[in-house]
């Protein structure tokens, strides 16, 4: 169904309640159009959430808006990972590759998704990762679907808390407690980053007073403790949290909070919605909504922290969709096309006949400059090759001596046969000079004198010299016929 509005619509579906949050798109913050929560006792076995659900859709007119829905995080397996790679690609990647290590479900049954919540400066990133099982999130999909519903996107609370609690800007170690319709989720924050969550699922209805709900307020207390001692274990300073925020869309948090306090040892308090996060229309708002706001941020691209579970059996029918309505396009863009190729052929083929009698007349004017060009560049080429052959053995023997050894070594004579080789040979204490003398000729052959390239050591011995043993030693350099050099006199010639 195509969509006749612009809003976004941020729908919750469980057990318990339905949850609708609608909102205008906008730059800044987010302007609250409506938001209506639904309780009830609905289950997916007997159908009643699905007539639920549906009953709830066309009165709300849901089809309309553009969809996003939301996950409990009880729902799924998440963790807080850090992997050495700060590349989203890389990232994924490496998620991908440990997912049985955190789930007991082979790889191609997990939806994954994760988010870089912090880079540091080693390289590494601190990462969140959600392991969802197929089937919970396409039963999800499937319920949707028989209503008529098609989410954009699927996120989970996690990510969307964390999001909407981006905005509070506190420095503080503090923990964020948010009841649901069907479970509870503890996250802790510090420095404005989350360090540990957690979720439960639970069966209590929170909208309850405290003082008749009481074992739900004691198993709620227990499993804070649980959380906040957890976090502690995990934590790399071990400190505790130093507050305690309550959020919820469905249940009176300021009094939860204030019998929380009495039974947890903690400080509790329902969080405040800062006026950066929802700039209008926050008297709609029913309870302490910070999920329903941040799957908002999500869908208006201004989240820092994004998870979405969209399945691969979604994502098939949306490549399909498109692919028919890409074809459609193009069939009818093709046709609009060709009307007008067969309306123009006539005046085309007369322009490029025209047009080809102007480049013939143009290629006969350049011909002649074209192959005297080429004459020229093939005269270049053989002036090129006379430089690159260019220098007398003079000219070798100098740039071979300039590379000499200045100590420790000395020459007694050198030999030139023209087409063949120029030798050089002497005496000197320490073989190694002369091995280091012909590295430094192969590494002036890669840049400037290619001859010696093929420099080699000849036949080496020790001899006695006076009172000391000393090696005698040969350089040879190969010349072939088209290197060939001359030189005033073509016979061996000593140096001393």
């Amino acid at each position: 169904m195509a969509r006749k509005s612009s809003n976004i619509a941020v729908l919750q579906v469980d057990g318990t309640v339905l949850s609708l949050l609608r909102c205008h798109r906008t730059t800044k913050g987010i302007e609250i159009v409506d938001h209506v929560v639904e309780r009830g006792a609905w289950s997916t076995q007997d159908g009643t959430l699905e007539s639920a659900l549906r009953e709830f859709s066309a009165k709300h007119r849901l089809a309309e808006d553009h969809l996003f829905t939301v996950l409990p995080r009880h729902d799924m397996t998440a963790r807080i990972l850090m992997l050495p790679s700060e590349s989203p690609e890389e990232v994924a990647g490496m998620v991908r590759l440990s997912v049985e290590e955190y789930v007991p479900y082979p790889a191609h049954e997990v939806v994954v998704d994760q988010c870089i919540l912090q880079k540091s400066q080693d390289g590494q990133s601190r990462v969140l990762a959600v392991f969802a099982h197929r089937d919970v999130v396409e039963s999800h999909v499937a319920l949707l679907k028989a209503c008529g519903l098609e989410p954009e996107k699927i996120l989970v609370s996690t990510a969307c808390l964390g999001a909407a609690s981006a905005s509070l800007h506190t420095s503080e170690r503090w923990a964020l407690l948010h009841l649901g319709g069907s479970g509870i989720e503890v996250l802790v924050f510090n420095a404005g980053r989350i360090e540990f969550g957690r979720g439960i699922a639970t069966n209590y209805d929170w909208s309850a007073s405290p003082r008749e709900n009481f074992e739900a307020i004691e198993e709620l207390s227990s499993e804070l403790r649980a959380s906040l001692s957890a976090y502690r274990r995990e934590s790399e300073d071990g400190e505790p949290v130093e507050r305690v925020y309550l959020c919820s869309e469905c249940a009176d948090v300021a009094a939860i909070a204030e019998t929380l306090s009495d039974t947890s040892g903690f400080e509790c308090s329902p969080i405040h919605i800062p006026k950066s996060l929802c700039s209008k229309g926050d008297e709609l708002l029913t309870g302490i909504p910070l999920i329903p706001l941040g799957a908002a941020l999500a869908a208006q691209d201004r989240a820092p922290i994004v998870i979405s579970l969209v399945p691969r059996s979604l994502s098939e029918d949306r490549e399909r969709s498109a692919f028919k309505r890409n074809l459609y396009n193009v069939v009818g863009l093709g046709s609009a096309i060709l009307i007008a190729l067969l309306a123009l052929y006539g005046q085309a083929a007369w322009q490029r006949k025209s047009y080809i009698r102007e480049l013939q007349t143009t290629a006969d004017q350049l011909k002649p400059i074209a192959d005297d060009v080429a004459a020229k560049k093939k005269q270049l080429a053989v002036l090129q090759r006379g430089l690159d052959r260019t220098g007398s053995a003079l000219e070798l023997m100098a740039e071979l001596f300039k590379r000499a050894p200045s100590t420790d070594l000395n020459i007694t004579s050198m030999r030139f046969i023209h087409g063949q080789s120029i030798a050089v040979s002497g005496r000197v204490q320490d073989i190694t000079v002369v091995d280091q003398w012909i590295d430094t000729l192969r590494e002036a052959s890669k840049t400037e004198i290619p001859q010696f390239a093929r420099v080699q050591p000849g036949s080496h011995k020790q001899v006695t010299e006076g009172d000391k043993q000393v090696w005698q030693y040969e350089i040879l350099i190969p010349l072939d016929d088209s290197e060939a050099v001359s030189m005033s006199a073509e016979e061996p010639a000593d140096e001393q």
